[in-house]
């Protein structure tokens, strides 16, 4: 399912609409961007020369392999200044320098550059985009100056890093994070489906996630997903689905992107435009504790035990 599913979001790109409806458009005034924010469409895009694009992503990642080896001494060892001491964490909402963390689902890499930037530094963090390096320069303005100043700073990039099917990557499996943060997960609509159908595929992407990011985060790590929260999107539940993952909610707080300087929330395709994501919350996941004995279980486990040797006696 993970296979099929990885290979559907990774053909089809989609733009988000503000009024959260959907119209079938063609794609040619997709491409001319007929209408401006006023088209009250989710267009689809096929991705042209895929299996190019990917090869090049390979090729990419190959080149921060040496950076995914060192990334687990370079978090624990943190930085020092001159005298030996080690340097105050620094802070960005919910996020610390000291926190080792996995960003999903970048668009143009602003939200990974904006932490770099408050941080200092990007030796703690991966950043992973689902679409090519050469999509992304292609279709987002800001995207080559972010993903360079993230480099610069010690950051790690991937791409064709699926969501659904991560803690399997061949550059991720097997590693821990403190914090995995999914910003407006979405897989997009079509005009020929039913609001059902469209809800039961936003809820597969989710549901894969979170079966991926609780495999990824540390017993005390905690997984961010940043989503909005009226209308057909709280009809996602986001909480119900976690749960299925073991995962239990700590907290929903409201989400304000200008608190991150520089993070443009981009559609998934089409125009370098921004959507408008008001209003929205970062809904905060952790591992649910192990189960415990209760009580009455346990003193109906003794209650049998005296019965059993009372009866062999």
């Amino acid at each position: 399912m993970g296979q099929i599913f990885s290979i559907f979001l990774s053909i089809f790109r989609v733009r988000e609409d503000r009024n959260d409806h959907c119209l079938p458009t063609s794609l040619e005034s997709l491409l001319l961007d007929e209408g401006g924010d006023d088209n009250p469409c989710l267009d689809i895009v096929i991705h042209s020369n895929i299996s190019t694009e990917l090869q090049q992503d390979v090729e990419e990642n190959k080149q921060d392999s040496i950076h995914m080896q060192d990334l687990n001494s370079i978090v624990e060892i943190q930085e020092k200044d001159g005298d030996g001491k080690r340097e105050e964490d620094r802070w960005i909402q919910h996020y610390c320098s000291s926190q080792k963390m996995l960003l999903v689902g970048e668009g143009d890499f602003s939200f990974s550059a904006s932490l770099a930037k408050a941080f200092g530094s990007a030796s703690n963090m991966i950043a992973t985009s689902l679409d090519s390096r050469g999509f992304l320069f292609k279709n987002y303005g800001s995207a080559l100056f972010n993903i360079h100043e993230l480099r610069t700073r010690g950051c790690t990039i991937l791409h064709g890093v699926d969501a659904t099917e991560m803690a399997n990557h061949s550059s991720l499996k097997g590693m821990k994070f403190d914090r995995v943060i999914y910003n407006f997960p979405h897989a997009g609509f079509f005009g020929n489906e039913t609001s059902e159908q469209q809800i039961s595929r936003q809820q597969m992407l989710i549901s894969l996630f979170f079966e991926n990011a609780a495999q990824m985060i540390h017993g005390d790590g905690e997984i961010h997903v940043t989503h909005k929260s009226r209308g057909f999107f709280l009809n996602w539940n986001l909480k119900h689905l976690a749960s299925t993952a073991r995962l239990q909610l700590i907290e929903e707080v409201p989400f304000n992107f200008t608190d991150y300087e520089g993070y443009h929330t981009k559609y998934g395709f089409g125009g370098d435009k921004n959507f408008n994501c008001n209003p929205c919350k970062t809904y905060k996941f952790r591992l649910q504790p192990p189960e415990c004995p209760t009580a009455s279980s346990t003193t109906t486990t003794t209650v049998n035990a005296h019965h059993k040797m009372a009866f062999a006696i």
